[in-house]
């Protein structure tokens, strides 16, 4: 019996290290599996790496030329700015200007001689501006000289 209890321990041991032996392989096997899939993910992993590297690279470049061209048009925006300003106060003053001259228009229009002259322009003599607005010999020959009408007698 004893002879029986070691043939059957040494199969059994036998047996079981047969057994834990597959175990390993098996799980051998499946760390070789996964080594292999692994690293083929990380090869993967380094060309999207190098891929998205490159287009975040690109992506740069592109930020930093729009940043430039923004400052460049800002820059442009001042010198517009700067210019409109100029225009608007030369305008101003162009404004002002006509106002000015056409006060004084306005207060030359009113003024008697005007009259004066658009009768002497008419052809009118020195006695006919004495007589019709009450002016002297000398301010009728005088505007009669300045304004292109009849030489005095």
């Amino acid at each position: 019996m004893l002879a029986l209890a070691n043939t059957l321990t040494n199969v059994f041991n036998y047996d079981v290290v047969l057994i834990g032996f597959n175990i390993m392989l098996v799980i051998f096997i499946a760390m070789l599996i996964a080594l292999i899939w692994l690293s083929r993910s990380v090869r993967q992993l380094k060309r999207d790496y190098t891929s998205l590297a490159t287009v975040v690279d690109s992506n740069k470049n592109d930020v930093f030329g729009l940043c430039s061209a923004a400052l460049t048009v800002n820059e442009n925006t001042a010198v517009a700015h700067e210019q409109l300003y100029d225009l608007k106060q030369q305008l101003a003053g162009v404004i002002n200007k006509i106002s000015e001259l056409q006060q004084i228009q306005l207060v030359n229009v009113d003024s008697p001689y005007n009259i004066d002259i658009r009768k002497i322009r008419d052809g009118a003599s020195i006695d006919e501006l004495m007589h019709q607005s009450d002016l002297s010999y000398d301010e009728a020959a005088l505007l009669i000289h300045l304004h292109g009408g009849k030489k005095p007698n």
